[in-house]
């Protein structure tokens, strides 16, 4: 998609294209060009399109108006007016200008001397082009980001990451490393080889309500999340996976510290980031889809494009946590140990610390329908206050004292040695996180 004002730039000296109205739409993208005579025509539009009019059914009276309410309708990027045979300037109501100008609809006029057939077979040129190049980096991105394992056979390769920050290290070698597949090496490779760069990044991962979008749902998402992003003058790419939505958002770069007073600040729409988006991506969401039932979750900030797979893990674990806390949204930096739960990429080991800590309690809650697991975890959590386990769990004081003997004796733990207490409470954490991410993704 071409956005209106990159492709008026070229055209107002090429076709004597003029702007009538409608300066705050030209951030719009156009996905194609319509020439439209008949207002009943209207109807076939998908939304986006460059809609070019002679005005040749504009003896009927409001016609105009009609047609504008319809390309409204329909969500039309612009309207191109030739001027001359048909349609004069003057013939333009001025409250229909005005109404445009509301709408941040941009509302062309080209003479008619200019030939509609070169300025259709230029524009259509050119979004052919750009879907194309915009389609393949899309696929590229999406192929480095996903989450998929090693195929069998499958080689690895290291490649470096990104320069750690100065207190996570003392060593003065402060580059990162990271294993790729070949696939996603080959995928890196071809986005450098195309000029692809990136300054600092984070990415977001969206969820819709425990399912996939339709493809029908996906296009006006789409077009409506992209009006905004082009408006804020966001550099970001927008991509669907089979079970949710792909913000990659590249930031303002760190502030440097400056002795001078008239160092130059970062604009207000650079330094936006997905959780400062997300009212107005909500705002922006098509009345189809329902906004309560979206769910967000963003990476912490990265500066290497190969750190894109382990964006992907960040985003997606912030968007499972954000769902299973029924908030809108959270970061990845915001989810503290779990962090290190989330990325870690030997589930196998992690069940095995937890059944380590909690399988004997376990199997005795299963074969005596007890509570002795739960009672351990919000005994723990109170700090060892029978009282407040008591009060918590809505069970008489002298039964937890009972269940705190058996828990003592099934596990061989007195519970008063800090290190024992820390492994089971980190057993507890890996379990949530264990049930938590096993559940079919939304």
């Amino acid at each position: 998609m071409i956005q209106l004002q990159d492709f008026y730039r070229e055209a107002k000296g090429r076709y004597g294209l003029r702007l009538l109205t409608g300066t705050a739409g030209l951030t719009h993208e156009f996905t194609w060009v319509h020439l439209c005579e008949d207002i009943g025509n209207v109807s076939f539009l998908r939304g986006g399109e460059l809609v070019i009019t002679t005005g040749l059914s504009a003896l009927r009276e409001h016609w105009l108006e009609d047609f504008l309410s319809a390309l409204l309708r329909r969500r039309a990027a612009a309207l191109i007016l030739n001027i001359g045979k048909y349609l004069r300037e003057s013939d333009i109501p001025k409250e229909l200008v005005e109404r445009a100008a509301a709408a941040h609809f941009p509302l062309f006029l080209m003479p008619w001397s200019t030939h509609i057939s070169d300025v259709m077979q230029d524009a259509c040129a050119q979004l052919l082009e750009q879907a194309q190049a915009e389609k393949e980096e899309e696929r590229l991105l999406a192929l480095l980001a996903s989450p998929a394992p090693l195929r069998p056979g499958e080689s690895a390769v290291v490649v470096r990451g990104e320069d750690a920050a100065p207190m996570m290290t003392l060593d003065s070698d402060t580059a990162s490393t990271v294993v790729l597949s070949a696939r996603k090496k080959h995928a890196l490779d071809e986005l450098s080889d195309r000029g692809f760069s990136l300054g600092r990044f984070v990415l977001a991962r969206f969820s819709f309500g425990g399912k996939g979008l339709a493809e029908t749902e996906q296009a006006p998402l789409r077009l409506k999340w992209r009006r905004l992003l082009n408006r804020l003058g966001l550099r970001y790419w927008l991509f669907f996976e089979p079970s949710g939505l792909l913000l990659l958002l590249e930031l303002a770069p760190r502030e440097k510290n400056s002795t001078t007073t008239n160092a130059p600040s970062i604009s207000t729409a650079r330094a936006v980031t997905p959780a400062a988006l997300l009212p107005q991506l909500l705002a922006a969401t098509p009345a189809g889809i329902s906004s309560s039932a979206i769910h967000g979750g963003a990476s912490r900030p990265h500066t290497a494009l190969s750190m894109l797979p382990a964006a992907h893990r960040e985003a997606a674990a912030a968007c499972l946590a954000a769902q299973a806390a029924a908030t809108p949204f959270r970061a990845f930096d915001d989810l503290g140990p779990m962090r290190l739960l989330a990325t870690h990429p030997d589930r196998a080991l992690l069940s095995e610390l937890a059944n380590e800590q909690l399988g004997v309690l376990r199997r005795y809650d299963l074969r005596h329908h007890a509570q002795l697991t739960e009672t351990l975890r919000t005994y723990l959590q109170t700090g060892g206050s029978l009282q407040q386990t008591a009060e918590a769990t809505f069970t008489h004081r002298n039964t937890v004292n009972y269940r705190i003997h058996k828990i003592k004796e099934l596990t061989g733990c007195e519970l008063q040695d800090a290190g024992e207490r820390f492994a089971l409470l980190f057993a507890y954490e890996i379990a949530s996180w264990l049930s938590l991410s096993s559940r079919p993704r939304p």
